[in-house]
């Protein structure tokens, strides 16, 4: 048993609007889908932190290319577009059900007057299916015997109605006073939706805007000199000032900024392609990297406009590789072929001062722009509230036994100091706030239910509605307590008591959302005993690799008792005891011997002592130090003995002798240092590394036992399970039951990669060749295989 200590933790704190996944069907009518949900989306914010979905419009199968990106924005919901049901009936006539019997003046009259709204009848399937590939806001009570994912708080999405008498489930900006660069919702054209993934969209009924000309092609790529007039959208009321200067929608919001907490790999991307896939993936590529294109054919067809991009792309390509990143090249509906041809015709330079004596745009040279889809996985763009953006705040918490930390206190939540609803409106407060805990290296996100990563006592309601994300939390600081009439607005915003997870009760919590038990194995008890002794289990990785194996191995108990005796080494029963000399043999040097005996007896996990016999009994005991005296208690007859030379074996002075920690004797004779050489090699290779004992899983419900894990780690947050044998092979006749236990976990777990690892030279390859055609199927998530040979060895240790 331990006792629970109290420490502090930095946390680091922003302010942003919300993060939206929007599904729509990709059919004959995409185009009325897309231009509808840019117009929904620029009254929340602008609609930067807006992504679309396309979805199969038949089976509602939304495109699995989207999963990666899905899981990169770390969207806060998942929802379907909700459309007026006099639009729907527009773009597919004769689908309203009215009634029968009706003529089609009174059909369109009745529809006319129906104020409701609808989505298409596949996007809720679709809307499920792309929720599970990422982490959404759920509201529940949030206890943690109740296992189960609870209910999102955000399912569908339509036009902001400000007169509506209850606020919408997340809150929309004010309505536009000053003139605001934008997209009309009448247009189509490829450039109008171009346009409209830089600007916003919004709703013009009468006196529309023309659709916009080629002028607008070079503002939008480069957005450094004034914006053409036929992207001006006027308000009502309002009027344009000289020298005045509009902003787009999504920079209309004072104090908003566009950030990136990683390292963006890829700069910028280019869509080629005439599907709404293409364009969706431009819109989420611009959303995730800062800068994304879509590219028609249109635009390839047309010189004017080609030559207008061509030239942007030079000075695109030329700021990307001063920032040494990359520009990517890529397609939801074209081939590779068809791609390279493109990228040809983007790249080919227009004046001779851009070739610099050969193809400058191509660089060839540095492979600035490359032929691929975009890594969406490193790094993202995100809206920020300027103000209070990295807020350092300081969490005293407390450490339980497992690992975990929880927050001894609320989370004192910032506020802006100008708001954009009056406090009295019911709006506020209207953001979401970002926590990021240091010292966690658990993997982020992954739908872990929000009663894990609270701190909840003695009540089932949580202070507010939470979820993992890809920073750490994040959570809507509307209070989900007793807020009265008149609250002020401090006393408006929920304090929730966070848990910095260890790598163990990560996997509890996810493992419970899915109806599993989780428990250490009999080897992981072993290893959290040592662990303990040692301090923690990076130091258990630390102690046992290759130079100290034949140390540790040596005292693992014999099978038979030996026949002959061995030089330095005693064995009472099976259990070997080791002298000074006989352990600096086997590490080969004694100052090394002397520094691992040190650790060690710190530790507890080694005790010296004696080897002596009873005078009255016969039989030999290791006695250790503490109890070694002139007069000593046999530990096998409880006999009184006098230390004299008859009691030890030989010489003339008795010889220290050394005794290992059992569990840790146990530990190696069932190799569990396999998979810890294993973890160890892991974390070698790893900036940020989290992992937990080997763990048994089992059914909550039966308690029937499911599956044992030898290793589940986080490396460099991406999941890795780990099956160890020291033969190097699944047993006989249990591939096929250990491959579907190891994979029912990954996806349980949602792992990124399963590790098969033994010391011998290699793993049987028709166990690896079968596991490699499983991952394969796995979905929607890409899951890799891979092995670990020859652990234990030094020239193991040496590999990077």
């Amino acid at each position: 048993m331990t006792t629970s200590e109290v420490t502090f933790a930095p946390a680091v704190l922003a302010l942003r609007p919300p993060r939206v996944a929007v599904v729509f069907p990709e059919d004959d009518r995409w185009r009325d889908w897309v231009m509808y949900a840019l117009e929904v989306f620029s009254e929340y914010w602008g609609g930067g932190g807006f992504i679309l979905v396309p979805h199969d419009p038949d089976s509602g199968e939304p495109s699995p290319q989207f999963a990666d990106i899905i899981r990169a924005h770390d969207p806060d919901h998942v929802v379907t577009l909700d459309v007026p049901l006099t639009i729907f009936e527009s773009w597919y006539p004769g689908t309203v059900d009215v009634g029968a019997d009706h003529s089609d003046e009174e059909r369109a009259e009745r529809i006319r007057n129906l104020h409701d709204k609808t989505s298409h009848p596949m996007s809720r399937y679709a809307r499920k299916v792309a929720a599970s590939w990422c982490s959404p806001m759920r509201r529940s009570l949030s206890r943690r015997d109740r296992p189960g994912r609870q209910h999102e708080s955000l399912w569908s999405l339509g036009a902001v109605n400000r007169n509506a008498r209850f606020p919408p489930a997340i809150s929309p900006t004010p309505p536009l006073e000053a003139p605001v660069l934008a997209a009309s919702s009448s247009w189509r054209s490829d450039l109008a939706l171009f346009a409209a993934t830089a600007t916003g969209v919004v709703r013009e009924d009468d006196g529309a805007r023309p659709e916009p000309g080629p002028d607008v092609m070079k503002w939008i790529l480069a957005r450094e000199r004034d914006a053409p007039t036929s992207l001006l959208h006027v308000p009502s009321g309002s009027a344009t000032r000289p020298g005045h200067h509009p902003r787009t929608m999504f920079t209309s919001f004072p104090g908003l900024m566009r950030a990136s907490r990683n390292y963006l790999r890829d700069g910028a991307a280019v869509v080629v392609g005439d599907t709404g896939s293409d364009f969706s993936l431009a819109l989420a590529y611009d959303r995730i990297l800062g800068r994304g294109f879509w590219v028609t054919s249109a635009v390839l067809d047309d010189p004017e406009l080609l030559r207008t991009f061509r030239s942007s792309m030079w000075l695109l390509t030329t700021q990307v590789e001063r920032d040494s990143e990359f520009l990517t090249i890529s397609s939801a509906s074209l081939d590779e072929e068809a791609v390279a041809a493109a990228a040809t015709a983007l790249q080919a330079p227009e004046y001779e001062y851009e070739r610099f004596g050969s193809h400058r745009q191509m660089v060839a040279e540095s492979e600035t722009v490359q032929i691929r889809p975009p890594e969406v996985e490193r790094g993202s763009m995100e809206q920020l509230l300027e103000e209070h953006a990295g807020a350092s705040i300081v969490l005293p918490m407390e450490v339980m036994d497992d690992g975990t930390r929880e927050a001894m206190s609320g989370v004192e939540t910032p506020i802006p100091s100008v708001l954009m609803h009056a406090p009295d409106a019911g709006r506020v407060p209207y953001w979401y706030v970002d926590v990021s805990i240091g010292g966690t290296r658990v993997p982020h996100g992954r739908d872990i239910p929000a009663s894990a990563i609270l701190a909840l006592r003695n009540t089932a309601f949580p202070e507010v509605t939470v979820r993992a994300s890809r920073n750490g939390y994040s959570f809507d600081p509307a209070s989900l307590g007793f807020v009265s009439s008149g609250t002020v607005l401090p006393g408006r915003l929920g304090r929730p008591r966070l848990r910095a997870l260890s790598m163990r009760a990560w996997v509890e919590g996810m493992a419970r959302a899915e109806g599993l038990g989780v428990r250490l194995s009999a080897a992981g008890r072993q290893a959290e005993l040592v662990s303990r002794r040692l301090g923690s289990r990076d130091q258990l990785l630390t102690l046992v690799r290759a130079a100290t194996l034949p140390l540790l191995r040596a005292f693992i108990p014999d099978e038979t008792v030996p026949k002959e005796r061995e030089g330095g080494r005693a064995v009472i029963g099976l259990d070997p005891y080791l002298s000074f000399d006989k352990m600096s043999a086997l590490l080969g040097s004694d100052e090394a011997t002397v520094e691992i005996v040190d650790d060690l007896s710190r530790a507890r996990l080694l005790r010296r002592g004696l080897v002596l016999g009873c005078e009255e009994c016969g039989r030999p005991s290791f006695v250790d130090a503490d109890r070694v005296a002139q007069q000593f208690e046999c530990p096998q007859c409880a006999a009184s003995n006098t230390l004299t030379s008859a009691r030890w074996r030989e010489g003339r002075e008795p010889g220290w002798f050394y005794d290992l920690y059992a569990p840790f004797r146990d530990l190696l004779r069932d190799h569990g240092d396999i998979p810890l050489l294993a973890a160890s090699q892991l974390r070698h290779e790893s900036r940020s590394y989290a992992d937990a004992p080997e763990l048994e899983f089992y059914e909550l419900d039966s308690g029937t036992r499911v599956a044992e894990v030898d290793v589940i780690a986080s490396v460099d947050d991406a999941v890795v399970l780990v099956e160890a044998k020291v033969s190097g092979q699944f047993p006989q006749g249990s591939r096929g039951r250990q491959t579907d236990k190891l994979l029912r976990i990954a996806r349980v777990l949602r792992a990124d990669k399963i590790v098969l690892a033994t010391s011998q030279e290699e793993w049987n390859t028709t166990d690896v060749a079968h596991l490699q055609n499983q991952v394969a199927r796995a979905k929607p998530f890409r899951l890799l295989s891979s092995t670990m040979v020859e652990l234990g060895c030094l020239e193991s240790e040496l590999q990077p």
